[in-house]
């Protein structure tokens, strides 16, 4: 079975993960390559996400849910 690996960061995971880094899985993209459209991921293996917490997902996730919410008088 082929596997990817997508990540949010490739710079963070290569200094904070050690299931990544110990395996040396090759990373075939980030998060923001796949949801941009600059890159798809192949049809037919198992992808596996990788996140190391980058608070400024978190915060954009954040405003996004916040917006997104009905808003009451």
């Amino acid at each position: 079975m082929a596997n990817i690996l997508i990540v949010d960061s490739r710079e963070a995971v290569l200094k904070e993960s050690g299931d990544v880094i110990l395996s040396k899985a090759e990373i075939f993209a980030e998060a923001g390559e796949i949801l941009g459209g600059t890159k798809s991921p192949p049809i037919g293996q198992t992808t596996i996400f990788k996140s190391v917490g980058i608070a400024i997902e978190d915060l954009a996730a954040a405003q996004l849910v916040f917006n997104g919410a009905p808003k009451k008088g």
